[in-house]
């Protein structure tokens, strides 16, 4: 079970629900304590009236005084019963009629026993001295009245409780919802951080998890500087290659080396594949891939100035580059390896195409798009080549060669899909790729 709320829910339910049977068996067992106490003391008085109403007959027997003798007594099977026990008599009540009940072993303290009509009994007894003789006096009623009260007091108690504890369950719920909500505004913002909608998440929470929002805050802070200082690094570097480079360039172009015509070609094409593998290495290493926080990437908004410098940089060829753009599409990635992706394939495809270039974009699921052009396109068995040998198939063919390598690259760190095609409308090139689960509206 993961859930905070459903934890918090089943415990606090399981220790309400025990504590509402544990006061219902408490108040239960106490109101059979108070029935008793309240039989006892009709014991007690009965015993005591019981006790005063002796006397000693003409004949010196123990006699009753019947003026003195509660009329419930002389009902047959009354439910009132008394005993009166001396040494060589015995005295009962009319009411237990021709039958007898049991006498206590332990004087002073009510016990239970069975009646002349197999009916449970209270029964209190006490032993006394009077006229020179030791008596013993008990008392008994019927309990069953009491018992058949205590029972509907039970299920109407525990009626009552059952109500009482669904209604504090309710109000538990809401009241572990509202405590909870804190964390809800927390999720909420995690998935607007997801989406591109905030930078950071709000500090404005409760003490026990400000201090992992704090340092989520920082983490994300952290990953930003670093990425932005890697890629002011990697854009040095670039800067500061460029120069030997270009020594070795004009080396290759200089008149000495026309000399020695063997050396010079082999010295451009390794300058050039060192440039190609430089600019290569340091484009794939700026790469953010995958989504961070506070990044969108609007296709309809950054892409048509994308297209009006293609347009111009190819203007002599007369190249017309068309769009198909959703134009509420917005993609949770990094604007500039999107701007790298389409870049290099609308070049790509711009170097081949005789006057047309298409980008078409798909509203769906995820960030999916073709880029095709009206060139001379690409056989089956070289387009299995470029995807299969990967790297050094991209940078050996001309045109296709490191765009396309470039392309793969950022692909990969989004762990999308790329594929090559013909392209059916325009007759050329085509190229599809497929970003999951980057794209929202």
């Amino acid at each position: 079970m993961n859930s905070l709320l459903a934890r918090l829910s089943l415990g606090l339910a399981l220790g309400l629900v025990l504590l509402f049977i544990l006061q219902w068996w408490l108040v239960s067992g106490a109101m059979r304590n108070m029935s008793e106490a309240y039989v006892s003391s009709h014991l007690e008085h009965d015993i005591g009236n019981l006790l005063g109403a002796i006397f000693v007959d003409e004949q010196g027997q123990l006699a009753l005084n019947p003026t003195r003798i509660n009329g419930v007594f002389n009902m047959p099977f009354s439910g009132h019963y008394y005993l009166v026990v001396s040494a060589d008599q015995q005295l009962r009540s009319r009411s237990l009629w021709d039958e007898s009940m049991p006498l206590p072993t332990v004087h002073g303290k009510a016990m239970f026993g069975q009646g002349p009509a197999g009916q449970p009994l209270l029964i209190l007894s006490h032993k006394y001295q009077k006229y020179g003789r030791e008596l013993v006096i008990a008392s008994a009623e019927d309990w069953s009245p009491m018992e058949s009260d205590l029972a509907k007091f039970r299920v109407n108690y525990g009626l009552v409780s059952a109500l009482a504890l669904v209604a504090v369950l309710g109000l538990l719920a809401v009241l572990v919802r509202r405590s909870l909500r804190p964390l809800q505004q927390v999720r909420e913002e995690v998935q607007q951080l997801e989406q591109g909608e905030v930078l950071r998440l709000s500090e404005t929470v409760p003490s026990e998890i400000k201090p992992l929002v704090k340092e989520f805050n920082n983490l994300l802070d952290v990953m930003q500087e670093r990425l932005q200082r890697s890629r002011t690094a990697l854009g040095n570097l670039a800067h500061a290659l460029k120069t030997p480079l270009t020594v070795l360039t004009r080396l290759a172009d200089s008149d000495e080396m026309t000399q020695a015509p063997e050396a010079r070609q082999q010295l451009a094409g390794q300058t050039e594949q060192m440039r190609q593998m430089m600019e290569r290495q340091l484009k794939r290493a700026r790469l953010a891939g995958g989504a961070s926080p506070g990044w969108q990437f609007r296709p309809a908004d950054e892409l048509p100035d994308l297209v009006t410098v293609l347009g111009k940089v190819f203007s002599e060829r007369n190249i017309r580059i068309e769009t198909q753009i959703p134009p509420q599409l917005v993609a949770m990635v990094d604007r500039e390896d999107m701007l790298e992706l389409f870049g290099n394939l609308l070049e790509n495809a711009c170097k081949w195409a005789r006057s047309r270039v298409r980008l078409t974009i798909v509203d769906g699921p995820g960030l999916v798009f073709r880029v095709e052009d009206d060139g001379p396109g690409c056989v089956p068995e070289l387009r299995e080549q470029l995807l299969r040998r990967g790297v050094r198939a991209d940078e050996s063919t001309a045109g296709h060669g490191l765009g396309l390598a470039i392309v793969q690259d950022i692909v990969d760190h989004y762990r999308g899909e790329l594929s090559l095609s013909q392209s059916d409308a325009l007759g050329g090139f085509a190229v599809n790729v497929r970003l999951p689960g980057s794209a929202v509206r």
